[in-house]
């Protein structure tokens, strides 16, 4: 049982500064929605629909059908298959009521070794779970804010029946076939004492279970404003992360079909939009190419949504950083630009 209590992200991870260029990202992030049922009070939607549209700058939008079977028609022209599809974004997956509709074209197109996505599982039932296991859904990764109703109160701002909650999760794990169930919970949605209560509940019914340590991820949410850390919300302490690795390997869709380089709020870089140009397209352009310029010339900073974010010291893993190689790898991604088609 032990075993089970390991950090919810990917283990198996590939060493990237020996890896990239890229030809094909490892993971796509696109998000089914941007509404949330909840208003966690150290997450963007704490600030309300209005604060949080007018603090990042985009509107609460849900995934046409049609565009996203344009981003997984689109990642199909890639050379290989990517590792993760994550239906995640900033907002509730479970809130677009075409979910299993959606794992089920990704799964039967094949981009992707598994298709996945975060929650906070208030709308799993057991219709919409065994929708989910049969469409194919590779994992799930419940994210839970408390361990009782009246904390789910505080922190959330929802009347949720935590024991109804437990229950789904525990009917999801028993018919999960090939689907595997994480759960977790941030530290400070924890009472003191109650990490071994946490454990006990969860570890019987899921495959994972880990606590987070929470971090500074959203600007202008007072909760968390004056946090300080010098780790990551795994735990692990490191100096500050130069260069941001998650362009290097990753795409993020908006639910309007716009792309960026990453799957972060702030937006660092509009490179197109599906319903226009084509990802693999987008992947080589040169306006990707400029932006990992930046990163590894050490001018991360110079973007502003680059330095509001804190992702490269929050979830990159030790595997991912590249700042030791920064230098060696942009003279080598140069000479290979020089030598390849131009992509406008």
């Amino acid at each position: 049982m032990e075993g089970k209590i390991l950090p919810l992200a990917g283990l198996e991870r590939t060493v990237l500064k020996k890896a990239i260029p890229l030809d094909t990202p490892f993971s796509v992030y696109i998000y089914p929605t941007n509404y949330c049922n909840f208003r966690c009070e150290y997450c963007a939607h704490s600030l309300g629909r209005q604060g949080f549209e007018q603090k990042y700058g985009f509107p609460m939008e849900t995934m046409a059908l049609s565009t996203y079977h344009r981003c997984i028609d689109q990642l199909a022209e890639f050379p290989q298959q990517l590792k993760t599809i994550s239906l995640t974004g900033q907002g509730e997956p479970l809130l677009h009521p075409q979910l299993p509709e959606m794992v089920a074209y990704a799964k039967g197109k094949g981009v992707s070794q598994r298709v996945e996505f975060m929650s906070n599982g208030a709308l799993l039932n057991q219709h919409l779970s065994r929708d989910l296991v049969d469409a194919g859904l590779d994992c799930i990764r419940i994210s839970l804010q408390g361990l009782s109703s009246e904390k789910y109160r505080r922190i959330c701002g929802v009347n949720l029946d935590f024991g109804r909650l437990v229950s789904e999760i525990s009917w999801l794990y028993h018919h999960k076939k090939q689907c595997q169930v994480f759960v977790k919970v941030m530290d400070i949605a924890l009472d003191p004492g109650e990490e071994q209560r946490f454990y006990e509940l969860f570890r019987p019914i899921a495959d994972r279970v880990y606590i987070e340590q929470c971090r500074p991820v959203y600007a202008g949410v007072e909760a968390t404003q004056n946090l300080q850390t010098d780790a990551d919300r795994y735990g692990r302490q490191h100096t500050p992360r130069r260069v941001c690795p998650l362009c290097f390997f990753m795409l993020g869709i908006f639910p309007n079909g716009d792309v960026f380089p990453c799957e972060t709020i702030y937006r660092p870089a509009h490179l197109g939009n599906v319903n226009a140009d084509r990802l693999v397209e987008l992947w080589n352009s040169d306006q990707m190419h400029r932006f990992w310029e930046m990163q590894l010339s050490g001018r991360k900073n110079e973007n502003p949504g680059c330095a509001q974010c804190c992702a490269p010291d929050d979830v990159s893993h030790p595997e991912d950083v590249l700042d030791d190689e920064a230098a060696n790898l942009l003279e080598r991604l140069k000479k290979e630009w020089a030598n390849s088609p131009k992509t406008p």
